[in-house]
């Protein structure tokens, strides 16, 4: 695979209890907020706030706007409300870890590639800061070294399902949409990336899930089919 892999992080490389985390992920950050603002206020800020960074278009950063965006909200300073999405990041996310469990198929499938020397890139979804990134990459049992770019609030200033956030990691990596494959779990937030020319392949996907404008250069399939389809599956071997 001389290709650069782009890979999903939630739900790809690490599997996610999705409406666990859904359910605990703002009521860590309401109480790493508590000194500044009722939890119920905040996280009244927070769905709003939210949806303008996915929207972010500005040159701002996604975590650049969300301090801006949190600090206007609330009406505190900026400094306050940046050592608060520090603490939520550092103490408040790593308590979220039973939401995501390791996904030992994808730890192999990155072993594998960077044995060969594959470029490796995870492009997840950048809401928030690079170290609840290499948090649930220390989840999965994944050394962070193993992927020469990692996408967070604090590089990016675009966000999934927008086909714009693709072009900006391309823009970031120096590469053209040939020279990649993104590899996912999630038809809405990962299939657009094949609406710049990137092959893409969701995991554990079924085909009809996939939209039909997406379905030239999408494939699915499970773990053993997404390995060949890199080509580095092992031949089965047979006795003679």
């Amino acid at each position: 695979m001389n290709r650069i892999v782009l890979w999903d992080l939630d739900g790809t490389l690490v599997r996610l209890h999705r409406r666990r985390f859904k359910a605990l992920m703002p009521l860590a950050a309401a109480q790493a907020f508590r000194e500044l603002t009722p939890p119920h206020r905040f996280l009244r800020v927070l769905s709003g706030v939210l949806k303008q960074v996915r929207a972010n278009d500005t040159e701002h950063t996604n975590t650049d706007l969300m301090v801006r965006l949190l600090a206007e909200r609330l009406g505190v300073e900026a400094d306050a409300v940046a050592a608060r999405l520090k603490s939520l990041a550092e103490t408040g996310f790593p308590r979220l870890r039973h939401c995501f469990p390791p996904e030992p198929s994808a730890l192999d499938t990155v072993t594998r590639l960077r044995e060969v020397g594959t470029v490796q890139v995870v492009a997840t979804n950048p809401l928030w800061p690079d170290s609840t990134v290499t948090t649930r990459l220390g989840w999965g049992g994944f050394d962070p070294s193993a992927f020469t770019f990692r996408t967070s609030g604090e590089n990016m200033c675009r966000s999934k399902p927008r086909i714009e956030f693709y072009r900006e990691l391309l823009d970031r990596l120096g590469a053209e949409p040939g020279e990649c494959v993104m590899i996912g779990n999630d038809a809405a937030n990962d299939a657009p990336a094949a609406r710049i020319g990137v092959p893409v392949f969701l995991v554990n996907v079924p085909e009809h899930a996939v939209p039909q404008e997406y379905s030239s250069l999408v494939r699915t399939g499970d773990w053993p089919r997404l390995r060949e389809w890199l080509g580095i599956e092992e031949e089965s071997c047979s006795s003679s």
